[in-house]
């Protein structure tokens, strides 16, 4: 939140000065197309950059935005161009003065239209002061020739006199009556990640906007940590399933993150700061900023370097504890590979038949990305969840040849019986793969359906490939088969490392993008000795690990019958074939 900028100078490099072009090539665009309006928009731009700030050498000097400013402001424009409600989440970098700019855009828009209500929310009081004495030093330097008002001003309100009206407020995300009974026009979130409970406030500011295109919502944050609000909408805003807008900034784009290399200078890189400085094409000044900022200022502490100094947006939000998988092949998957299903629906029986029809349905719970091919085999694993209302139920199916995921159910809609049915149908539908189902909990009631039908749906007479756990029993020195899937402490380790080592080497490919984020999500917590689940979902806000279960199982069952490929029978007496 410090006020700063740098400086125009004849070393800004062909980016920045792409930007400034843009900028005015924007401007004069929306001159042509609404006069009066690109008129403002344009005079918006002269006017944030006759404000008054005060840099870091203690100096009053105009604000004259910087790179990362620029990059900010053109999508504000480029929003109020469209006429569209400007909603942004923006993860930065620390101090590039994202604050003050937000605080300048505001004011200009406060001062130059009548009837506007802005509105700044903070973690403290102080945090939001501290944003808002930079729109009270743009007022009281304010030249006269911009404003023929003066606003009265006092620690939580800038207000215009009549007939003007416009004004800017303050208030924490504490406040448990956030925006009631009144409306606001433009909104300054700032430092989203680090607000203690911050759904209620969020969804109060929601209903206090308009919708309409003269309106601004604007969260701005430095990370802190995976699974919180802040991180679930940005991951929602990057996959375009909310109406936020993502920005990125990047302390690489900032050319003041630097420090001069002598020619013969030794950077004396470790492996890892090599291998970061390769990754993301660091100059050597780069390189060598990064290493002293994290070796002095983040207590030598990549996780810590990252969430203050990101590269990359997903470099930002730091897991607590160890991520379970592979963190880029992940992120690879979800840029590349993740897609939306080539099919959503259900499946039901035929009529007076037993076999598997589907139908499409945008409600339905089942995801298929790959029809069943005749040449190909199956395996399919299932967590049941609770109940309607409660965990969900899951079955993944994967193709044993290719160890693509190809279909996947997921609905927590319906009772473990129900569950049995549509386990049923769907094995069936995929040649009768091997089907794993769990058996903790209500796992029982539905592999009673699978093992022996119900009495009131003719068609299921049994499943014909469940699967059977085989163990020693010590008590009969001889081996004994239960029916499902058993997890406990020990198998559910094995099976998730097993399941890990897969989809590092590639063995797995997964198409959906959920399935992917509750991998990123999950990660091993070694003092506890535990799991731990910090992806939330975006509708429920609950953290899941329904569908690595499942897949987990679904790679257990590809294993078994990989096994018993060879093996048609039980081996004689003797190991001899």
């Amino acid at each position: 939140m410090d006020e700063w900028t740098v400086e125009s100078s004849s070393h800004e490099d062909s980016s920045f000065r792409k930007s400034r072009i843009r900028l005015g090539k924007l401007s004069d665009a929306l001159r042509q197309i609404v006069p009066s309006q690109g008129d403002d928009l344009f005079h918006v731009q002269n006017f944030i950059e006759n404000l008054k700030i005060i840099n870091k050498r203690g100096e009053l000097v105009s604000l004259i935005m910087n790179r990362s400013q620029e990059m900010v402001f053109h999508r504000l424009m480029e929003s109020r161009e469209k006429q569209v409600p400007a909603r942004f989440i923006c993860c930065k970098s620390r101090q590039l003065g994202i604050s003050t700019l937000i605080q300048a855009f505001i004011f200009a828009l406060i001062t130059r239209y009548a009837y506007r209500f802005a509105l700044v929310v903070a973690n403290s009081i102080e945090g939001a002061q501290t944003v808002f004495s930079t729109a009270q030093r743009f007022s009281a330097n304010l030249p006269d020739s911009e404003c023929s008002f003066i606003p009265a001003s006092n620690s939580r309100r800038l207000e215009y006199p009549a007939p003007h009206y416009s004004r800017l407020q303050i208030d924490t995300a504490a406040n448990r009556n956030l925006g009631r009974g009144g409306t606001f026009h433009y909104v300054h979130a700032s430092e989203v990640a680090f607000w203690e409970h911050p759904e209620e406030p969020i969804l109060a500011i929601n209903q206090c906007v308009p919708q309409h295109w003269d309106t601004l919502v604007f969260w701005e944050s430095t990370a802190n940590g995976a699974g919180n609000l802040f991180h679930q909408t940005w991951i929602s805003a990057e996959r375009g399933e909310s109406d936020m807008e993502p920005i990125f900034l990047s302390w690489r784009e900032f050319p003041e993150y630097s420090l001069p290399v002598a020619p013969k200078e030794n950077l004396q890189l470790s492996i890892e700061e090599e291998a970061y400085a390769s990754r993301h094409l660091l100059t050597r000044e780069q390189t060598k900023w990064a290493l002293h900022t994290k070796r002095n200022q983040c207590h030598n502490n990549w996780d810590k370097f990252h969430q203050e100094y990101p590269v990359a947006a997903r470099l930002a939000f730091v897991f607590t504890g160890m991520p379970w998988f592979d963190q880029d092949r992940l992120q690879e998957l979800l840029d590349n590979t993740a897609v939306s299903p080539s099919a959503k629906g259900y499946l039901k029986f035929r009529e007076n038949s037993a076999e598997p029809e589907f139908v499409a349905c945008e409600q339905g719970a089942l995801d298929i990305w790959k029809l069943p091919r005749t040449d190909m085999t199956y395996s399919l694993g299932m967590d049941v969840g609770e109940g309607v209302g409660a965990d969900y139920t899951v079955i993944q199916v994967l193709c044993n040849e290719t160890g693509e995921v190809v279909a996947r159910y997921r609905s927590n809609r319906v009772r473990a019986e129900i569950a049995g049915i549509d386990a049923y149908l769907l094995g069936s539908f995929y040649h009768f793969g091997l089907l794993g189902i769990e058996r903790n909990g209500p796992g029982l009631a539905t592999l009673t359906v699978c093992e022996r039908g119900m009495a009131d749906v003719q068609q299921i007479s049994g499943y014909p490939n469940l699967y059977y756990h085989t163990f020693t029993d010590r008590k009969i020195p001889e081996e004994t088969r239960r029916l499902g899937w058993i997890t406990n402490r020990t198998t559910k380790e094995a099976m998730l490392s097993r399941l890990a080592q897969a989809f590092e080497s590639g063995g797995i490919i997964i198409y959906c993008q959920n399935t992917l984020l509750e991998m990123q999500g999950l990660v091993w917590d070694a003092e506890k000795k535990a799991f731990k689940q910090s992806y939330r979902s975006a509708q429920s806000r609950l953290s899941h690990d329904d569908e690595i279960m499942a897949l987990g199982i679904a790679y257990e069952m590809r294993m078994h019958n990989w096994e018993n490929r060879f093996i048609a029978g039980p081996l004689p007496k003797g190991g001899e074939f």
